[in-house]
């Protein structure tokens, strides 16, 4: 059976493609390496690169630094837009940073982890179909197109574009389970750089990681979460609130994305639940505490993993 799917880049380049929705097995061995592969060649790159975010009808231009120094890799995003403000991870592990406030600290939420995330090495594609929707070409490259769909059709899924002479990627889009577009990430521009000068040297990252909270290891999910089958617990730990509290968090991930239930004293909730592009959050009262999920993950998912929790438990 054969269906038709509409792959854009930017805001001017539509491909269309014609795919086998039951691929052969050497059909989808052969994404995988080309995913391998891909993911490969990025980790090991040293380049600068002008990225497009696109989510929610807004454009957003960042600048991308990745550099691989003695086999470690290192990411460094910032933002084109008035502050020189962004977040800096090596190994995955990292901070936030403003330039303009003298500001260094502890890392958030952004919309491009999940782009980091997705070309680490350290991501797996566990409880994902690998597919290959064709070759087109994207803003002037010629490009081979790669399609992620969860099994369980409550993630986001991914289209992968990359490119056919560098191997690096060119595109990503998010998919949501009702299969539109949540958030994209376009390369417009890209050269090579070197590995020397860091954007931050090695003492900044040793610093923040010495700060982070000690988190327990190998942890027990809470009885009272609804924890998909393809995600795993990892972590576990406290932050302390602007207040003064200790909140006990839990993160969860599928190989790929991930995210964090945080548990807290009951309290009165304004905003039960909000989206921002691939980001979740969604707050919800039991007898005692105040659970909140955040995280790479479509709203649902965040509702049904909060779905035992009730007012009377």
């Amino acid at each position: 059976m054969k269906r038709l799917f509409e792959i854009t880049a930017g805001v001017v380049c539509t491909a269309v493609f014609l795919f086998i929705n039951t691929a052969s097995a050497s059909d989808v061995e052969q994404c995988e390496l080309d995913f391998n592969s891909l993911k490969d060649t990025y980790v090991n790159s040293n380049i600068e690169a002008t990225v497009i975010q696109s989510a929610q009808s807004e454009m957003e231009p960042l600048s991308l630094v990745h550099l691989n120094k003695n086999g470690i890799p290192y990411t460094t995003w910032k933002s084109l837009n008035n502050e020189v403000s962004g977040y800096s991870i090596r190994k995955n592990k990292g901070f936030d940073y403003n330039q303009n406030r003298g500001f260094v600290g502890p890392l958030i939420w952004h919309q491009t982890l999940i782009w980091d995330k997705i070309f680490s090495n350290e991501s797996n594609l566990n409880g994902y179909d690998c597919s290959i929707l064709g070759r087109t070409r994207l803003a002037g490259r010629k490009v081979t197109v790669l399609r992620l769909s969860p099994v369980d059709e409550i993630r986001y899924g991914f289209i992968v574009s990359k490119d056919a002479d560098t191997n690096l990627p060119v595109e990503l889009a998010v998919i949501s389970p009702n299969q539109s577009v949540v958030a994209k990430f376009t390369v417009t521009a890209v050269h090579s750089t070197a590995a020397l000068n860091l954007s931050f040297p090695d003492e900044t990252f040793d610093r923040i990681e010495k700060m982070s909270k000690v988190e327990e290891s190998s942890p027990t999910a809470w009885s009272e979460l609804v924890i998909p089958t393809n995600f795993s617990i990892k972590r576990q730990g406290e932050e302390e609130s602007s207040e003064g509290n200790k909140i006990s968090y839990q993160i969860f991930s599928d190989g790929i994305v991930e995210f964090k239930v945080y548990k807290n004293n009951k309290s009165s909730l304004n905003i039960v639940s909000a989206t921002d592009g691939t980001l979740s959050v969604m707050r919800k009262n039991s007898k005692f505490n105040e659970y909140a999920v955040v995280g790479e993950i479509p709203l649902d998912l965040c509702s049904l993993i909060l779905s035992k929790i009730t007012e009377n438990r």
